[in-house]
């Protein structure tokens, strides 16, 4: 096939592409299509009690500028919810080192006093290798983005050496309350004698592994990449204060299955946004103290992994909030930051889609190898 045709067909597709995008019923069907089927509560509060432990007990503790990286390394219970215990075991492990080994990133770029160019260098490559482990392994949870936060959260905190050791020590012992709280119940029927669940044909880590070096895996990573990369250049440039969040924004937007539901997903992260805004803007502005932020904190993840089988917006709406409290918990927040998230989050989707848009491949337009990014409430478990 000539150059001229193949890029006469990819003008076409990328075409196609932008008329979604633009189409106003794109953005209708995101704002209210909502999915009933799927939606399990006891996953949820296992989520929420893991983080809420790690948090209460960092607060009696004396910990508190800690207790957030200890509550990131907890959501590892987030992930691989639908998975048998058995499967899901070493995945959470992947997870949890996962998350420590990216707030040790983050920490020795705040330590080392990197400049922004390096740190957007670094946190961009990371979120293409997040994806790609994500991708590969079939991470069903949160997704890469929640690495990027805790990388990113990392990087604003540490200012000296020690402080590497001790936020990767927190996220340590977060990711290990994160996976009791996933295979408690497994845990429990095997104390009463009762080990009878399901084996899932799922292939080993290491096995899954090998799946990084696939073409298709590899190109969306590539794509994720220049999309954070661009997104917070253009963060950094328009001086907003949170670029790295314009990264997290083009990842989240990034994940999807194909390009009509990085689309969907986009829009719905970028809606979410601007009402979980509004709400953390009023949550803000109270008196809540740690231990009343630590409260909702619980409450919005809950809310938030009940949600994220339901709607991304929904999602969203509640994640928002929840992470501008869980950002304040070591250092207060002022409600301008809010609008900032929402600035940030939007130029990371609008680079994330369009950069789908003009690199959008054939088999994108009617999906292939699902990239798994939102919490799984297919096991009620």
């Amino acid at each position: 096939m000539s150059t001229t045709t193949v890029l006469s067909e990819q003008a076409r597709r990328s075409g196609a592409a932008f008329r979604h995008l633009c189409s106003p019923r794109t953005w209708w069907s995101a704002a209210v299509t909502l999915n009933r089927g799927n939606t399990a509560i006891a996953p949820a509060v296992r989520v929420g009690v893991a983080v809420g432990l790690v948090l209460v007990v960092g607060g009696l503790l004396g910990h508190r500028d800690l207790a957030g990286f200890a509550a990131l390394g907890s959501l590892t219970s987030a992930f691989c919810r639908a998975d048998p215990y058995r499967v899901r075991l070493p995945r959470l492990l992947v997870v949890g080192g996962a998350v420590v080994l990216y707030v040790g990133l983050g920490a020795i770029l705040g330590a080392s006093g990197s400049s922004i160019a390096v740190q957007v260098v670094a946190v961009s490559l990371a979120a293409g290798l997040a994806a790609l482990l994500v991708s590969a392994l079939r991470l069903m949870g949160p997704g890469a983005v929640v690495l990027i936060f805790a990388a990113a959260g990392a990087a604003g905190f540490a200012t000296t050496v020690g402080d590497v050791g001790r936020l990767m020590a927190a996220a340590i012992v977060g990711s290990f309350v994160g996976i009791a709280a996933s295979l408690a119940p497994w845990a429990w029927d095997a104390f009463r004698g009762d080990d009878g669940h399901r084996i899932a044909e799922r292939a080993g880590v290491l096995v899954a592994l090998r799946g990084v070096l696939g073409r298709r895996l590899l190109m969306r990573s590539a794509r994720i990449v220049a999309a954070c990369a661009i997104a917070a250049t253009i963060a950094v440039a328009a001086g907003l204060q949170h670029p790295m969040w314009a990264a997290m924004g083009a990842l989240a937007s990034l994940q999807g299955i194909d390009y009509h539901a990085t689309v969907h997903r986009g829009v719905q992260r970028l809606l979410g946004n601007l009402g979980g805004a509004a709400v953390a803007i009023a949550l803000l502005a109270l008196p809540l103290g740690y231990w009343g932020a630590v409260a909702l904190i619980v409450v919005l993840q809950v809310a938030a992994e009940i949600l994220a089988t339901v709607n991304y917006a929904l999602c969203s709406l509640a994640v928002t909030p929840m992470a501008l409290l869980l950002t304040g918990l070591g250092a207060g927040l002022t409600a301008d930051v809010a609008v900032d998230r929402v600035a940030d989050t939007a130029v990371g989707v609008v680079c994330g889609v369009v950069l789908a848009a003009l690199t959008v491949a054939h088999h994108e337009f009617a999906g292939s190898d699902p990239i798994p990014v939102v919490s799984s409430s297919a096991s009620s478990r």
